[in-house]
This record gives C-alpha cells, sequence and structure tokens, in this order.
C-alpha cells in the first residue's frame, strides 16, 4: 500500500492502439472488486509486467481515493508462480505475501488457481501456444469470470503490442529489485535481475508494451508453459 504515496494517475502515460489514452479513460470501468491474476512461470519474469500491474494497482486505490478519508486495503491481485518458494511482489502491492501463490507445473492445477481466486483479469507471458483440454469446471469458471487477458514478454517488449505503459523508473526498479531479491539464493533469479536493472537503469522512463488476446489465447499460453 506503500504506493498510494507516491504513484498517482499522472505516474502513467499509457497508449492504446499507438494513440495516448489518460489513466482514468483507461480504467474506466476498473472497480475495487476486479480481480487480477498476472502468470509468472519461473517466478521473476513477471517484472516485464510491472508497469501495467502497477497502473492497475494505481486505478484500484483512486476507487477509495475518490471516497475521501483514510482507509487500508490491498487489491485482489495476484501473482501465479510455477516453482517454490514464490517470489515476493510486495513492493508492486501484491499483498499480503498468500498472494503470491505457488501452482506447481501442470495446466490444471494453474487454471483451477486462477479461477479459485476468482480473477477478472489475466497476464500471460506472450508465447507460442500450446494445446491442452482443461477440466471442464475450472474452464466454465474462466469462460464465466475472466474478460480481459495481456500477453506480456519478460523484457518487456511483445510483438504486434497495442497497449503501451510508461511512467518514471525510480522508484518502480527498485520495488522490482526487491523481488528479485526475495529469491536471491537462485542463481538464475539473481542474473535476470541484475540483466534487467542494467536495461531498465539505462533510461529515466520505463516503457513496457502488451497485446490484448483472448481467452482461448491466453489458455493456449498457459498449456504451453505448463507441463500437460
Amino acid at each position: 500500500m506503500h504506493s498510494t504515496s507516491i504513484l498517482s494517475a499522472e505516474s502513467f502515460d499509457i497508449s492504446v492502439g499507438g494513440r495516448p489514452v489518460s489513466h482514468a479513460d483507461f480504467f474506466n470501468d476498473l472497480t475495487r472488486n476486479r480481480r487480477l491474476g498476472l502468470v509468472a512461470p519461473n517466478r521473476v519474469e513477471g517484472a516485464g509486467a510491472a508497469g501495467l500491474l502497477l497502473a492497475y494497482v494505481t486505478a484500484f486505490y483512486d476507487e477509495y481515493r475518490a471516497d475521501g478519508g483514510d482507509f487500508y486495503a490491498y487489491p485482489d491481485y495476484f501473482v501465479f508462480q510455477q516453482a517454490s518458494p514464490p517470489a515476493d511482489y510486495g513492493m508492486c502491492d501484491v499483498s499480503p505475501q498468500h498472494k503470491c501463490v505457488s501452482v506447481g507445473k501442470h495446466a490444471d492445477p494453474l487454471l483451477q488457481a486462477i479461477t479459485d481466486r476468482g480473477a477478472n483479469i489475466l497476464i500471460v507471458p506472450d508465447g507460442p501456444g500450446g494445446e491442452h483440454e482443461f477440466e471442464a469446471v475450472a474452464l466454465a469458471s474462466a469462460r464465466r469470470n475472466i474478460d480481459t487477458c495481456y500477453a506480456y514478454s519478460a523484457d518487456g517488449v511483445v510483438a504486434d503490442p497495442d497497449v503501451t505503459v510508461r511512467c518514471t523508473r525510480s522508484p518502480l526498479d527498485e520495488w522490482v529489485q526487491a523481488m528479485f531479491d526475495s529469491i536471491k539464493d537462485d542463481p538464475d533469479a539473481a542474473a535476470q535481475g541484475a540483466a534487467w536493472l542494467k536495461r531498465t537503469r539505462s533510461a529515466d522512463v520505463l516503457e513496457q508494451s502488451y497485446r490484448r488476446i483472448n481467452l482461448d489465447d491466453a489458455l493456449a499460453r498457459l498449456a504451453s508453459v505448463a507441463q500437460v
């Protein structure tokens, strides 16, 4: 919840289809009851979606700020990771820690974890889709509840993007570094964190791109990152 005193709608420049869109207009139908799931199979690649995640977090807090007065709340946003212990995205206001969820390697438990938490917005790694016949109840829940999907890349750049989020690099890079540091005993995570920071600290502004996709495309990407 620390981001409420640092980030505001003015912290973000958002473009859709190459045209600028205000933060308020982009999130005009977002309510505090919406739930978001970010899939980060190897725990740390979610750094590539940090801009979009924090733009959503800020929109959530704007709902409370509009009411006036004090509040104490975190969004019902989750990061699903296929390794344990999960990386801690708490500095990006995915909190408490139990919202960083270890889901194992298989496709059905991954989708079940997402639907059990009632995600409406799903952010998945980009890449070639796979094929899997998902368990029927979880699939029906996904079709009932998930209405917004994005593809992202660990390096923050996707092919054929239609959404771009730009924000001031600092302190977002420090918050993402805390995520990498939370599993610093993992040498691969440490190396990826060092590479990520090297890329981001070459500019004052962090720019990341995303592509909106339909649910079937998102499910195909879940199948591709899981051991079906």
